[in-house]
């Protein structure tokens, strides 16, 4: 069957009825007829939901699935991402007999080539995450993949990793087939109606404007492709996606050898292979992309570009050197087609955080087909449900700083997405392009004194001070920056460091319905005094979490509420969602004001010498705040630290940040100050224990099986956002737990998504890894499940297939003073 040919909704047998008007009212409204629409909807129907509209403006598939190479993987870069890619591989294998269209379902499985030592190590992460979720994979050698691959020349191979699972199908048809599923479950499917805009109304989606009338609903999905970012674009709704031009060529007959051959990944050189008949298709993710604008890709479906062979010449080349038969058979179709990519080459879904109800399944950056059938079921769970059922914190639509939709950011951050699908996945990597964007008012300050700059949401931050420079310093087993951190670890730890902590995302939250709002909004009993702060979550329906972070009392009828940056789009909805309800304002401070924090055993010293206030224990007590004369102008100073030394946040208008810096700097000479970035930051608070949000925490776990319980007020009059799911929850404090791991070989790092072993058997994973330089070895924090936890249980752990002896406690490894301190 060609993969190319008709996918029109006569194969799926309901062509005549995609033609009729579509209904005025329906549950949920889904924006686009590809894949992931069709997945959607099919799932939607399992869950019970069948009052469903598919709207889709020209002809199913037409948008990009219809040049869609297929390829199926089950395993990905990530527990989180393995998840929606393995359930697809399974769900495909069935497909076409669950709908009776076949789908072309092809599984001769999948060899992934390492041309260098580091990729050979990527490779061997990628097998351990494989192995822990239950996907079948080797490693093999030079030699085995020759056998695996008869077609292939051997030369510059180090290593490689076959999947025998994997394969491939034709992805118009597997559209078609879920579309039919949906179909037949109840679910109407609608053609040549195109949404022309979305209907909202405080704060909530009510429904679409169709070029076929509009449609009432309670819940729309935009899984329009490529064509999100603008429609969203209409309702103030930032979507960070972007198209550009991805290539696929196939070659003229071979006379033998392609039958059965698995998909071949030369990631080095940026290419794939498959089989399709008697040919192979050359697919390129070169590393310079060409990004296209919506405004010059025709809207009428099947969009195609002109075929630039210059531009993949250097790909085509290494392909042909590898694959020798390519260059003999020659080629008779090159397809250049718009895809869409993300600025983390990450796929985006989720509720979006200033419309209830409105939820976005877009930018798979050309993965569509992997994991349409796992974003289908996820998404319609989280429809169903309320609340996400699997940990969506690195795919989540909230994930993003508003300004990343805008185009020109978009544009030049294009043009590496597409090449960072087969570039190095190296710990710690930072983008190269659309940088400098936002930044913190201390920027300029960090740059002066050595910093080398990463990115956080699109904010400009320091990652440590001094050499190396970046690109030289990425290393799966001992980063370059090794010895720079370890430098501003030991000055927390030992004298006093000084961070730039800008980024925090901060809200102010007042009016005469400001306390009433937070009690609702937060775990914490945040009826506390003026210029108190405490330590609190912030729920989700189902009892996950989806922030956590500091309220402070500023008033009686004024709070500040300061979460991670990451959080800031997230907790801004979260945060106005509560306030319509109980008459507050909220305002989003982030940009409005500066945070330094100043942290280590001189902290005091070095405060007292910059302002005349009383820093002693007994003037400035743990979790307190106040105003102070600090350098030549006045801050808010809080005590709280997330280094796990004695410290304090200093909160000062953007305008006089530098002042304060400048002082700081300057009074902390002779104590050996340091300026600290947030490498160094991440060792100190993985020694003592503290979540971060995203990796530790999120959406999907509770606070009790988080060792959070003791920021959860119960008994507060108020009830709070996911108060009533914990009570259902209240079993699973046994049944997952958060150990503190550290291993015995100093010379083994840790990174986060190293599976847990004890006696042999898989108990969990680190959630989150690094070097501990106080304990001079890696550390981390670990999921684990089953009861009987104790302290001091000896583990293993799985680093690139070889298994590490480690100490696990469930109180933190490092502690000082005993003190809890921010988490």
């Amino acid at each position: 069957m060609d993969r190319l040919a008709d996918t029109t909704l006569t194969v799926a047998g309901f062509a005549e009825d995609a033609e009729a008007e579509p209904n005025s009212k329906a549950q949920v409204v889904i924006v686009g007829g590809g894949i992931i629409g069709a997945s959607i909807a099919y799932h939607l129907a399992l869950e019970g939901i069948t009052d469903v509209v598919v709207c889709e403006r020209n002809t199913f598939t037409s948008g990009t699935t219809w040049h869609a190479a297929g390829l199926i993987a089950g395993a990905r870069g990530t527990i989180t991402l393995t998840g929606l890619a393995s359930y697809g591989r399974g769900f495909y294998s069935t497909l076409g007999q669950l709908s009776g269209v076949d789908v072309a379902f092809t599984a001769p499985g999948s060899l992934s080539l390492a041309r260098c030592s580091a990729r050979a190590d990527e490779l061997a992460y990628a097998r351990d995450i494989a192995d822990h979720c239950g996907i079948e994979a080797h490693l093999v050698d030079p030699a085995e993949a020759q056998q695996l691959w008869p077609l292939l020349e051997g030369r510059d191979i180090v290593a490689g990793l076959y999947f025998p699972g994997d394969g491939y199908v034709n992805p118009g048809y597997a559209a078609l087939g879920m579309a039919k599923l949906a179909h037949d479950l109840g679910v109407t499917v609608r053609e040549h109606c195109a949404v022309t805009g979305l209907q909202v109304q405080d704060g909530r989606i009510t429904g679409v404007r169709t070029t076929r009338g509009p449609i009432a609903a309670s819940t729309v999905v935009l899984a329009a492709g490529l064509w999100t970012r603008d429609l969203a674009a209409t309702v103030g709704v930032a979507v960070p996606l972007f198209a550009a031009e991805h290539v696929h060529v196939r070659s003229m007959p071979l006379l033998e050898g392609v039958s059965g051959l698995p998909v071949l990944r030369d990631v080095d050189n940026s290419y794939y292979i498959r089989p399709e008949s008697d040919r192979l298709l050359l697919g390129a993710f070169e590393p310079r992309g060409i990004p296209r604008p919506t405004s010059k890709i025709a809207p009428g479906g099947h969009a195609t570009f002109d075929p630039d062979w210059a531009h993949i010449s250097a790909i085509k080349e290494a392909a042909e050197r590898a694959v020798p038969a390519l260059a003999t058979a020659g080629y008779d179709r090159f397809i250049n087609a718009p895809e869409s990519f993300t600025p983390d080459t990450t796929l985006i879904m989720g509720e979006v955080p200033h419309v209830d109800r409105l939820f976005v399944a877009a930018g798979m950056n050309s993965q569509g087909i992997i994991y349409a059938p796992g974003v289908g079921r996820e998404l319609a769970r989280w429809i169903a449900s309320g609340a996400p059922c699997f940990d969506s914190s690195a795919v989540d639509i909230a994930r993003f700083s508003p300004h990343q939709a805008n185009r020109r950011y978009l544009h030049s951050r294009t043009r590496e997405s597409l090449g960072r699908l087969y570039a190095m996945h190296w710990p710690g990597y930072q983008s190269h392009t659309a940088r400098d964007v936002r930044g913190t008012p201390l920027q300029m300050r960090h740059r002066a004194r050595g910093a080398v700059m990463g990115e956080l949401n699109g904010l400009e931050r320091p990652l440590w001070f001094g050499s190396p420079e970046l690109e030289q310093a990425y290393d799966f087993r001992r980063p370059g920056w090794h010895e720079a951190v370890g430098r501003e670890h030991s000055a927390v730890r030992d004298r006093v460091g000084l961070l730039d902590l800008s980024g925090f995302a901060k809200f102010e939250v007042a009016g005469p319905g400001a306390l009433e709002c937070l009690q609702h909004a937060t775990t914490a009993d945040v009826g506390i005094p003026i210029d108190r702060a405490t330590y609190t979550l912030f729920l989700n329906r189902a009892g996950g979490i989806e922030s956590d972070g500091t309220v402070t009392r500023l008033a009686d009828d004024r709070f500040l509420v300061v979460t991670p940056t990451s959080s800031r789009a997230r907790m801004l909805g979260y945060l106005s969602r509560h306030a319509r309800v109980h008459g507050a304002v909220v305002t989003d401070v982030t940009s409005a004001s500066a945070v330094l924090g100043v942290f280590g055993p001189h902290s005091r010293d070095l405060l007292s010498r910059v302002s005349p206030e009383d820093w002693s224990d007994s003037a400035h007590r743990y979790f307190g705040g106040r105003r102070v004369e600090i350098a030549d102008v006045f801050a808010y100073a809080l005590r709280v630290s997330f280094t796990g030394e004695l410290g304090y946040e200093l909160y000062c208008e953007t305008d006089t940040a530098m002042n304060v810096f400048d002082a700081l700097v300057d009074a902390g000479d002779d104590l050996d100050l340091a300026t600290v970035g947030y490498f160094a930051l991440d060792s100190l608070r993985l020694e003592k224990g503290y979540r971060h949000l995203g990796h530790d925490i999120g959406p999907v776990d509770n606070p009790l099986a988080s060792g959070l319980g003791f920021a959860v007020a119960l008994d507060k009059a108020a009830d709070f956002t996911g108060r009533r799911a914990l009570a259902d929850l209240e079993a699973e404090r046994s049944a997952s737990r958060v150990l503190h791991v550290c291993l015995e070989d100093p010379d083994v790092r840790l990174w986060g998504e190293e599976s847990i072993y004890v006696g042999g058997e898989q108990v969990g994973h680190i959630t989150s890894g690094t070097f501990g330089y106080t304990l001079e070895r890696s550390v981390g924090l670990a999921r684990v499940i089953g009861p009987g936890w104790s302290d001091d249980v000896d583990v293993s752990v799985r680093v690139r297939g070889t298994f590490h002896r480690a100490r696990a406690s469930l109180t933190p490894i490092y502690d000082p003073g005993g003190l809890r301190l921010r988490g």
